[in-house]
């Protein structure tokens, strides 16, 4: 009998959870991105509604990005 390291379904599964855990890290530095390039953009001007939207954009794009990354696909 062959040893193998696991069946195809285990390793689709596996691959599976680190796309979307690599998925959720580039989220999250999407939107930390975003959020600095408005923080920095709009430093001093009087476009604060501009800046809040930006913002709100960043933390959008943060928040599933964190959801999907909570989980290592490592176990630990």
């Amino acid at each position: 009998m062959r040893r193998g390291r696991g069946s195809t379904k285990d390793r689709r599964g596996l691959t599976r959870s680190w796309a979307l855990y690599f998925l959720g890290r580039l989220l999250q530095v999407t939107g930390l991105l975003v959020t600095l390039v408005a923080a920095t953009a709009f430093f001093g001007t009087p476009s604060t509604i501009a800046m809040l939207w930006m913002m709100l954009a960043g933390v959008l794009f943060f928040l599933p990005g964190w959801l999907l990354a909570r989980k290592d696909p490592r176990g630990e």
